[in-house]
């Protein structure tokens, strides 16, 4: 990996750090603990579509440790969540660029999104809440992630314009 690129990774990582932390922030405010846009992920979703799958696992990674630091959740069950939510988004997200014909970028937001959800209440089930009712949450949930999604990838769709500037400046 270049210098150039090792600094627009870091630029990428440090961006979804802040997004997630701010995010975070926000939504603390509201009385439902689950709900968020992940626009964090945006950063995660244009690495994929740019098959940069190593350094969307890297900043999904990062961006979850950096933000239970700042946000002092690091030694929560919410990093678990973060976390594991993030990796099964990424690999779905990379096995749904093979699949022919191909999704479209929102296509994959939205795989990427249930998937992140789904995972999520999962690991909730088996790590924090051990009864079956959590599972209540889950059309609520995918309802959460399609409209997170698409607006994860209209925003992608606008920043992929940008960012190859934004590139050349770093």
């Amino acid at each position: 990996m270049t210098q150039k690129n090792l600094s627009f990774l870091a630029f990428l990582t440090a961006t979804a750090s802040v997004m997630h932390i701010v995010e975070s922030l926000i939504f603390r405010a509201v009385p439902i603990p689950f709900i968020r846009l992940g626009l964090s992920n945006i950063v995660v979703l244009y690495l994929v579509w740019n098959k940069q799958i190593v350094s969307a696992f890297i900043v999904a990674i990062v961006k979850s440790i950096i933000g239970g630091v700042v946000t002092l959740t690091l030694l929560s069950p919410a990093i678990l969540l973060s976390l594991s939510g993030g990796m099964v988004a990424v690999v779905m997200m990379s096995l749904a660029l093979l699949v022919r014909p191909r999704f479209s970028l929102i296509g994959i937001s939205i795989i990427g999104a249930i998937s992140h959800n789904l995972t999520q209440l999962c690991m909730a089930r088996l790590f924090i809440i051990t009864n079956d009712s959590l599972f209540v949450l889950t059309p609520i949930l995918l309802l959460l992630a399609l409209i997170s999604g698409i607006i994860t990838a209209y925003i992608c769709y606008y920043l992929e314009n940008k960012i190859p500037a934004l590139k050349a400046h770093i």
